[in-house]
């Protein structure tokens, strides 16, 4: 039935976060009136799916978002000729026991979610810990759409009935203690380490080939498969099991912005390669949805589609296409897991967090730049910061403009080498420290050219110097064990709290 005006009211002043869009894969959707807000009933739910009486019109939907049989919930079609459901839990009382836990109790934790139980609550993994727990809305009581095989930053709130997770509160801290919760949970986010694998795993997912290594097969078991391995057990090639285009597609999206993102030859990443890392490497992934959310032209568009669906403005972004692969094959009921986009999704997070919370600790902001280097993968360590806000001796002297850069470059030539160097306003310099005699001797009769090249750039000075990596201060020593380790310097991941 359609829903009265009272009730809309109602729905309309719940939470954003109580709406979610499911995608209808059985059903006549065409015979539901467009726009309309109505009442539908859920009549099965399983693991994978769920059905719902819509005015009469049995609709079977994913991913079943934590429903429960019997539910009343309402609905709306947002578009013609999709297939997207809008679906939003009527707001409920909050319960005495969730409100009454007193605030210092609560933690913001990584949780990963393992399984949704019949009885709404949730199986998840904290902080390695397996547990049941029940993951509502604070407000309206609503259970939160969390899928199995996705993680979520939450509240972990204890109380007497056991342990209950919600979206944590909008405070000035919660970045810090986002970023902190992330970071405690992501061991490593060494993007280069991710990428082998991953160019691996998305060519057996796009061209439809795995390669079996000492017999295991989890790819194969997962789809339903059934691999033949060579009498010793080792490497071969063996067709997988046909996929469904999007998941191809989605796979082959990750393949190209990746070629977009890191160069094909062995060289050193240009300053244009950092600038597309930068933008288009997922660090900026959010920031591109909310400039995407403030458009008026899309405002109130789809509530709960992304705007890059709109207007395409998302593809290309590695988190984003990352996160389109993982959510594809969730919504197909593919059972298999993807470790390697995992990972690569885990590691753009952990450096996310970092820059949060070198933004609010005054540390140097940290890039990590994959490149190929001969038959194998390297990481450029990038750190930059405003000149004299780590409290170095040129501190009384800087002012607006001026940027002091550290980087690492391993190279098969020349060995370990180290950049330490300023900008400020037309001016360049900077120290490179390099181990080997011979290597140093060769730089130096290169740096003709390179003074050539950065002039041309348009500074109008240009300092360059050559030393013995022995040379290295001891405070840029220092500042490059933050650099290479990913993490703030200043911040113990153990202190900070929400």
């Amino acid at each position: 039935m359609q829903v009265t005006p009272a009730d809309i009211v109602s729905v309309t002043t719940a939470q954003v976060s109580t709406a979610a869009s499911v995608r209808v894969v059985a059903g006549d959707l065409a015979s539901v009136p467009l726009g309309a807000l109505l009442q539908a009933v859920v009549t099965q739910v399983d693991p994978r799916q769920a059905t719902l009486d819509v005015n009469g019109q049995s609709l079977t939907v994913r991913p079943p978002i934590g429903l429960q049989t019997g539910a009343v919930l309402f609905v709306r079609v947002p578009n013609a000729g999709g297939s997207v459901l809008e679906v939003t839990t009527p707001p409920r009382a909050p319960k005495p026991e969730v409100q009454s836990v007193p605030t210092g109790s609560t933690q913001v934790k990584v949780v990963e979610v393992l399984d949704t139980l019949p009885d709404g609550r949730v199986q998840v993994r904290i902080e390695g810990q397996e547990q049941t727990a029940t993951a509502r809305d604070p407000l309206t009581q609503a259970p939160l759409p969390l899928a199995p095989g996705s993680r979520a930053v939450l509240e972990v709130v204890p109380t007497p009935a056991g342990v209950v997770l919600r979206p944590p509160a909008e405070t000035p801290v919660l970045p810090v203690a986002v970023a902190t919760a992330l970071l405690q949970a992501t061991p490593t986010n060494d993007l280069t380490a991710a990428l082998k694998p991953l160019q691996a795993e998305l060519t057996q997912l796009v061209e439809g080939t795995a390669v079996i290594v000492r017999g295991e097969a989890k790819l194969f078991d997962a789809l339903g498969g059934k691999a033949v391995l060579d009498s010793k057990g080792g490497v071969t090639e063996t067709p997988l099991p046909r996929l469904p285009a999007a998941v191809r597609e989605a796979a082959e999206a990750v393949r190209e912005t990746i070629r977009s993102l890191v160069p094909s030859e062995p060289r050193v990443p240009s300053a244009g390669d950092l600038q597309k890392l930068v933008e288009n490497g997922g660090l900026q992934f959010e920031a591109k949805l909310a400039r995407l959310a403030e458009d008026p032209q899309l405002a109130g568009a789809l509530p709960r589609q992304t705007a890059a669906e709109v207007r395409g403005d998302l593809r290309g972004d590695l988190k984003g296409d990352l996160l389109r692969l993982i959510q594809t094959t969730r919504e197909f009921g593919l059972a298999v897991q993807f470790p390697a986009a995992r990972a690569a999704l885990e590691g753009i997070e952990a450096q996310q967090a970092t820059q949060t919370l070198a933004q609010a600790t005054g540390t140097p902001y940290i890039l990590q730049v994959p490149f190929p280097d001969r038959d194998q993968w390297r990481t450029l360590h990038l750190a930059v910061e405003r000149e004299g806000q780590s409290g170095d001796e040129n501190e009384s002297e800087s002012g607006p403009g001026r940027f002091r850069m550290l980087m690492h470059v391993p190279l098969s030539e020349l060995g370990e080498t180290w950049i330490d160097a300023g900008l400020s306003g037309g001016q360049f310099r900077a120290a490179i420290y390099l181990d080997r005699s011979e290597v140093r001797d060769r730089v130096r009769e290169a740096l003709p050219e390179l003074r050539t090249e950065l002039s041309t750039d348009g500074f109008a000075e240009v300092l360059l110097d050559v030393r013995a990596t022995a040379d290295l201060p001891k405070k840029t020593r220092e500042r490059s064990s933050a650099m290479l380790a990913g993490r703030p310097a200043s911040t113990s991941l153990l202190d900070v709290r929400a």
